[in-house]
């Protein structure tokens, strides 16, 4: 297989108060309904097209130049590739020029090649799940789809990436998941990633628990000050070093878990503004 892993990239960096990544979640319907998904995808999910607001929005709220980065996931994005391919037009033509990240399964991948080459700066790559990719604990895409991505990755090198093997306990979980023993399971500390731009309107702090409605998530929604939202994302970071992991350590427990079955037992954090209501479309 010639996908490789993508190095991670520093955490918690905010430049005039624009943070320098940002995901996009249209919601959790899929195409697969793996044991593990985070976000409960199913081809039964919700959905809900993103719109001139919500990108709006990301341009006020993430960084524009090539620091930037804007990751669309779901989910599957290709089943709605149009929509994927008019939201990275729009955010080009009003100044975005950062990277963007498409998370897919790559079974659609004639749609998902569709989406990379649309981009006018031919800066947008994917990343495709490590189970459905390897066969490791899901049934692998069908290689015809497998053949067609590598044959791109291997003329555009660096154009498709494979996740992290990882296991997060988070969503449906690692229970019952089939893959190797040998996977890496989570650990006390946060992966601390970037922000999530739903499209209900509400600005959620972890790409692993957006389906989570938890006060202790929500950073704001489509009518907050970018400012505001900077602010809620440190004030979440300051939650997860100074309340979360310790809580984590003291019980001996994986991030994840404590995210998806003990914040009841944590104070939320200290957010600048009341936390947004979250609500499906």
């Amino acid at each position: 297989m010639v996908f490789q892993e993508r190095a991670s990239r520093d955490r918690g960096v905010i430049q005039d108060n624009r943070l320098m990544e940002l995901h996009l979640y249209p919601g959790n319907r899929c195409n697969r309904d793996c044991d593990f998904c985070t976000v409960f995808g199913s081809p039964k999910g919700w959905y809900h097209d993103y719109t001139s607001d919500h990108l709006d929005a990301v341009l006020r709220t993430v960084i524009l130049h090539d620091l930037g980065a804007v990751k669309f996931y779901g989910g599957e994005p290709t089943l709605n590739a149009d929509n994927v391919i008019w939201a990275i037009a729009y955010l080009r033509d009003h100044g975005f020029t950062g990277a963007i990240v498409i998370y897919s399964n790559g079974i659609q991948a004639d749609r998902l090649l569709a989406i990379l080459t649309s981009d006018p700066l031919g800066k947008t790559t994917a990343s495709l799940n490590y189970s459905i990719a390897t066969g490791d604990g899901a049934p692998q895409m069908p290689l015809t789809s497998l053949h067609k991505l590598e044959a791109y990755e291997t003329e555009h090198p660096g154009a498709i990436a494979i996740g992290h093997p990882d296991i997060v306990d988070s969503g449906r979980g690692i229970d019952p998941f089939t893959g190797q023993e040998s996977r890496p399971k989570a650990s006390h500390t946060c992966p601390h990633c970037y922000p999530v731009l739903k499209t209900d309107g509400t600005v959620h702090a972890c790409p692993f628990a957006v389906e989570n409605p938890a006060p202790h998530f929500q950073l704001g929604d489509l009518s907050s000050d970018p400012e505001a939202i900077a602010q809620n994302f440190r004030a979440f970071f300051t939650w997860l070093e100074q309340v979360h992991e310790p809580y984590a350590v003291d019980h001996n427990l994986p991030a994840c878990t404590v995210c998806g079955s003990h914040l009841d037992d944590l104070p939320t954090p200290q957010f600048l503004e009341p936390a947004a209501t979250p609500s499906h479309p």
